[in-house]
């Protein structure tokens, strides 16, 4: 092999000299301020990220006491009646299976000034017991009641005499979520809830009423 081969060969496996040391003291700052930035970014968008989910489905529980009013969503609510009706109750006129029953929830609520009725009828009721299910109101697949009609949505409906009523500000507004559910159903752990979702005034919360 030649000199100038040998050069060559040397040349090429010489080893790649490592960045001056004074580069990332000079730097140190720069570096700080990015690792600042992007945990920064990464932090808000996980918030927001977490917001639109709790808008979406209210995960925060405020506990609401029956016998008083609790402010959520642009308005005060309270729990006026929860009953049960089984198979053979006479105030059931239709047929009712014998494994089932019905649960009714009678809710006051009265909005704030500025509160439109249309955001009301948004709301969203529940009953879940403590194995963790969880039944939605449903009035097309309940027999025929007897009784006063009382309104299923939490700021409009229509009375006995299918007059139109609406939710007044300052004034109490009468309505009832009605349920059927498994007749083993234990009542002591039963929760009914009111939420709304896609709320920034509910923000991420729903009411939670024991039973």
């Amino acid at each position: 092999m030649t000199s100038e081969e040998t050069s060559r060969t040397s040349a090429q496996t010489a080893p790649t000299a490592a960045p001056f040391p004074g580069w990332w003291r000079h730097n140190r700052w720069w570096l700080a301020g990015a690792v600042l930035i992007a945990g920064a970014t990464l932090w808000m968008s996980y918030r927001d990220a977490l917001g639109a989910y709790r808008s979406r489905h209210p995960n925060i529980p405020l506990a609401a006491n029956k016998s008083n009013w609790t402010h959520y969503a642009g308005a005060r609510w309270r729990l006026t009646g929860f009953e049960t009706l089984p198979p053979g109750d006479p105030r059931v006129r239709g047929a009712l299976r014998k494994d089932a029953m019905i649960v009714l929830v009678n809710y006051e609520t009265i909005p704030d000034s500025g509160t439109k009725v249309r955001d009301l009828d948004t709301c969203k009721g529940a009953l879940t017991d403590a194995d963790g299910r969880r039944w939605e109101p449903d009035p097309g697949a309940l027999p025929r009641l007897s009784g006063p009609r009382v309104p299923n949505t939490c700021g409009s409906g229509y009375d006995a005499s299918f007059k139109q009523i609406l939710a007044v500000p300052g004034r109490p507004f009468a309505f009832q979520h009605a349920y059927l559910i498994p007749r083993n159903v234990r009542r002591e752990g039963l929760r009914a809830r009111i939420e709304f979702r896609n709320s920034a005034l509910a923000d991420g919360r729903f009411l939670n009423y024991e039973m």
